[in-house]
């Protein structure tokens, strides 16, 4: 007969549980399935996609910023207004020249205007020197030929290098001692009284310089004169 110790013993013994069913994972529909290996090839088509998309980008970007960056760039100045140089009128001009041009550009001809008249009669006859005049009066009275700014049209102007800021340019810049290409060319806006119309004169851009004749031109003298800010 076994003791009551053996028989406590028995029924304090814990009882062996059994292990939990392991759930298993339900298996992939068949949709579900499609639908992941659809979702897997798409994604290389994303890719390229934005790729395609960042060269469209870049092409618009080279056709467009240029005509862009035209519309924003700082507009040059109008032309000369041509039509109202007339006998008699008044308007702005603007010249381009370097100091050299004092020395170097001249006209032939026969005809004055209110005093002012070429350095010579003719290519070969030099204009009679007034005995009164002084003898450096920065050629107040000369007429010499000049292009326009930007258009490059033809004018003679009488006295240019007489004007108080265009003198104080050639002082401060002489073309005696420099070599021309060292020369900075500078732009004068001047405000022109128009003196008439010389029909035939003859130019010269240069000391030695074939005379030209380049058919009518405007004579026009300053009242005055400014530099251009560059």
């Amino acid at each position: 007969m076994a003791s009551s110790t053996s028989r406590d013993s028995a029924r304090r013994k814990p009882e062996r549980r059994a292990a939990a069913p392991v759930k298993k994972r339900p298996s992939e529909t068949r949709s579900e399935a499609e639908h992941r290996r659809a979702k897997v090839e798409e994604e290389p088509l994303a890719v390229m996609g934005g790729r395609f998309m960042i060269a469209a980008l870049m092409v618009a970007a080279m056709v467009l910023l240029p005509p862009l960056g035209r519309a924003f760039e700082a507009k040059g100045p109008a032309p000369n207004d041509v039509a109202a140089w007339a006998p008699g009128a008044v308007s702005d001009v603007r010249i381009t020249l370097i100091t050299a041009d004092y020395n170097k550009l001249g006209c032939a001809a026969d005809k004055e205007f209110e005093g002012t008249h070429c350095a010579f009669k003719s290519e070969t006859e030099v204009w009679p020197r007034d005995p009164t005049a002084p003898l450096d009066d920065n050629k107040k009275n000369i007429i010499q030929p000049y292009r326009t700014w930007p258009d490059n049209k033809l004018i003679l102007v009488a006295g240019l290098w007489a004007d108080p800021v265009v003198a104080m340019r050639l002082h401060r810049e002489p073309p005696y001692a420099v070599a021309e290409k060292k020369l900075s060319r500078f732009v004068v806006d001047c405000h022109m009284r128009f003196l008439g119309r010389l029909e035939s004169a003859k130019l010269r851009w240069g000391p030695g310089a074939p005379w030209q004749n380049e058919g009518a031109a405007m004579v026009a003298r300053p009242e005055s004169c400014k530099l251009k800010q560059e």
